[in-house]
């Protein structure tokens, strides 16, 4: 069958403070206009699964948790994200993980500038966690949309007036 009326491979929508996972080769999951939030993408390469959290701020233990869900925090929402991919049969020692967002979109003074507050939130999991992080697209001032297909753990990566990205 020609390409453009193949059926779109079936799309998991993220929204903000929230995780998906999915062991569906030819499943595609997506999270739209990622600002200060991340988008984290993690991968089994052998098992082509995987989910994507997108967090909308860095510690849960910051006082500001009572009624926020478990992935709206980086450091419990990464802790969850690896767990459910696990539970589908993926196995953590393959996982491979690309992270997205942490923009600053508005005029912010550093005490306000969440999305650097969440990059670094990330760098410290990522070392703590010991994760093999392949791609790091963070900062700046554009927001982005990602959508992460599972057939090969490629993520397009679309900011506003900018090229398109498979990465």
């Amino acid at each position: 069958m020609p390409p453009d009326l193949e059926t779109p491979p079936p799309e998991l929508i993220v929204s903000i403070g929230d995780l998906k996972e999915s062991k569906n080769p030819q499943g595609v999951i997506v999270t739209y206009a990622l600002g200060s939030c991340l988008g984290i993408t993690c991968y089994d390469p052998f098992g082509r699964m995987g989910g994507m959290l997108h967090a909308m701020l860095p510690d849960s233990k910051a006082g500001h948790q009572s009624a926020l869900a478990r992935a709206a925090y980086l450091d419990t929402g990464i802790a969850d994200l690896i767990q459910r991919v696990t539970e589908l049969g993926g196995n953590p020692r393959v996982f491979q993980f690309k992270v997205f967002g942490g923009a600053q979109t508005i005029q912010a003074s550093n005490y306000f500038n969440i999305g650097a507050k969440n990059i670094t939130m990330m760098e410290a999991l990522a070392t703590q966690l010991r994760l093999q992080v392949k791609v790091w697209e963070v900062g700046g001032p554009r927001n982005r949309t990602i959508r992460f297909y599972l057939r090969d753990g490629g993520v397009k990566l679309h900011m506003p007036s900018q090229p398109d990205l498979y990465l």
